[in-house]
């Protein structure tokens, strides 16, 4: 799967469950300027978990890995190629 891929469907599931319906975002939207808090990040992290099958380990649970969905997808990414 690639980046813009797993951006799609990261981007997919926080408009869906997580932003107040007038707000959207695209690849490079600050998360925490759009509104995403520590919780949500949670629930963020337990669907990337589920929907891509990685474990995201405590040393990758960094505010820069989590600032945008590029950052996002690009560390599932790595999480992914790692795995494989």
């Amino acid at each position: 799967m690639d980046t813009n891929s797993i951006i799609e469907e990261i981007k997919k599931y926080i408009e869906k469950n997580i932003l107040a319906e007038a707000v959207s975002i695209d690849a490079d939207t600050e998360l925490k300027k759009a509104g995403i808090d520590s919780f949500s990040t949670v629930e963020i992290i337990l669907f990337i978990e589920r929907k891509f099958g990685v474990a995201i380990p405590d040393e990758q649970l960094l505010p820069e890995n989590f600032k945008t969905l590029r950052s996002l997808a690009l560390t599932v990414t790595r999480l992914m190629n790692h795995t494989a």
